[in-house]
């Protein structure tokens, strides 16, 4: 009755089943798992009263068994302090200390990194003279730049990513046809 009372199951006539062969199985000692089981819950439904007594036997078990616990093992749980893991930190805390030190080269292009020129070179002869142009709103040298820029806006037939497309096309058309000559030949 208690082992067949403790389970719900959805379908009774399968679980009144299963139970009773469950109830069956043997076990050592008890014979039976109903008879284990009715025993276990037995002894359960008295633990309560020696709950008191707990804290002193978790604390006196571990007053013997601690000595023999391994230093390691303690560092791994973080009660003691690991020596080689403090001077590893130590060691990596101080590399972290260090000022960084850079070369005259590197030093030299971090000076110059925030002005535009890409070689960090001084300006021309000629980028001062167009310079000076745009600064009067002159802007007739990019007149030039700017025409080949609209021809090439205007002729969508000349622009090279369509041309790259066209070739991929070309190419998947290429294997298609080889795929087809294969098949072709695997026919014969």
């Amino acid at each position: 009755k208690g082992f067949r009372a403790l389970a719900y199951w959805p379908h009774p006539t399968m679980a009144s089943s299963m139970l009773r062969f469950l109830a069956r199985v043997p076990t050592p000692v008890f014979g039976s798992a109903e008879t284990a089981t009715r025993y276990v819950w037995k002894k359960a439904s008295a633990a309560p009263r020696f709950a008191a007594w707990a804290p002193g036997l978790v604390f006196g078990g571990l007053w013997f068994v601690w000595p023999a616990v391994d230093d390691e093992f303690k560092m791994s749980l973080g009660f003691l302090p690991d020596p080689e893991g403090e001077a590893a930190a130590k060691a990596a805390a101080e590399e972290a200390a260090k000022p960084v030190e850079l070369s005259e080269d590197a030093l030299k292009a971090v000076s110059v990194a925030h002005i535009p020129h890409g070689d960090h070179a001084p300006p021309t002869e000629e980028e001062k003279e167009w310079a000076a142009m745009q600064a009067r709103g002159d802007y007739s040298h990019l007149e030039k730049e700017w025409e080949e820029f609209n021809n090439k806006a205007m002729s969508p037939g000349e622009d090279d990513d369509d041309d790259d497309d066209d070739d991929d096309d070309d190419d998947d058309e290429d294997d298609d046809d080889d795929e087809e000559e294969d098949d072709d030949d695997d026919d014969e």
